[in-house]
């Protein structure tokens, strides 16, 4: 790890902004398998996140502004506590939330009363959430941070990968045409007026045991319906999923589409699938999680 003189300046710079948080520097370690950020965590106390590129300057930019925005409004679980934005070079600082990472088929194998205490603690987390920044301002933010700029919008998304060009072979025209069609008529009829944080992965939550006790990473929040927003807790199993359903009806007081989760979950790993196996990039793993997830979901996915 970091053999060049450059990547050795850049420790040191780490090494001397962490000495400003805290007065020894007991341990620093890396966690580099991010796509946007090193992240630098010193003593188990803080966390340094640095900006990998332009682009993702811009997320860190956005990420701060909603991050300043909700501070000491979600207490459901614990996210992110800014403690400084550093200018120049850019880089935040947060406090360390500890936890560990469970797989969806970790989260799978807890008991039931367990998955359900995790959904049910995601719907509080994603209704605070809601509650604590509108879409609307939501939208200022990311246009004032110039993210706009590096999206394509889900319509156009799988409108460009379903319609527009041609699919990387003909087995998914069966798939595309039986789900994307019916994405399209749910999309249509959802409100996509909410601020969601859009990435509720595994890999952003954080567990003490079988318990939720942290979500990470809100440079990906967006504006969108509660039906996209829980997409992602499809794979992570049908009691989790349903407990977050249920409990957030009950506290919005809505009616949540379950169907419309399994078609959202389905055809964004159709579209991740699709533009990998487009660019021959069938080793990367967005790309095996996902045609493992359609073969999973999908009855006689045929690739």
């Amino acid at each position: 790890m970091y053999q060049t003189v450059e990547d050795i300046n850049f420790i040191r710079m780490v090494e001397t902004a962490a000495l400003t948080y805290a007065k020894e520097l007991h341990e620093l370690s890396y966690v580099e398998h991010g796509t946007d950020n090193i992240v630098a965590i010193v003593n188990r106390e803080f966390v340094f996140r640095f900006p990998r590129n332009e682009r993702s300057a811009r997320r860190l930019v956005f990420e701060t502004a909603l991050l300043q925005k909700i501070k000491g409004r979600i207490d459901a679980i614990p996210i992110p506590e800014l403690l400084e934005v550093h200018p120049r070079p850019l880089y935040i600082v947060t406090k360390y939330i500890p936890g560990d990472h469970l797989t969806g088929e970790e989260i799978k194998k807890l008991s039931e009363e367990e998955q359900h205490d995790i959904g049910i603690k995601l719907a509080e987390f994603m209704h605070q959430f809601n509650t604590a920044i509108s879409g609307l301002e939501t939208r200022r933010l990311h246009s004032e941070a110039n993210v706009d700029m590096d999206e394509e919008p889900w319509a156009a998304y799988f409108g460009r990968l379903f319609e527009k060009e041609l699919l990387p072979n003909n087995l998914l025209k069966p798939v595309v045409d039986e789900f994307y069609p019916l994405w399209k008529q749910y999309a249509g009829s959802e409100q996509s007026i909410y601020t969601i944080h859009d990435d509720l992965n595994p890999n952003n939550l954080l567990f003490t045991g079988a318990r939720l006790t942290g979500i990470l990473d809100f440079g990906d929040a967006n504006v969108g319906s509660i039906e996209s927003e829980l997409r992602k807790l499809y794979g992570s199993g049908d009691i989790v999923l349903r407990a977050a359903v249920s409990h957030y009806e009950d506290l919005a007081k809505v009616t949540i589409q379950y169907d419309h989760i399994r078609v959202w979950a389905i055809v964004h790993e159709l579209a991740r699938f699709t533009d990998r196996l487009k660019r021959q990039d069938t080793e990367a793993p967005l790309f095996l999680k996902a045609q493992e997830n359609l073969r999973n979901w999908v009855p006689n996915f045929p690739l």
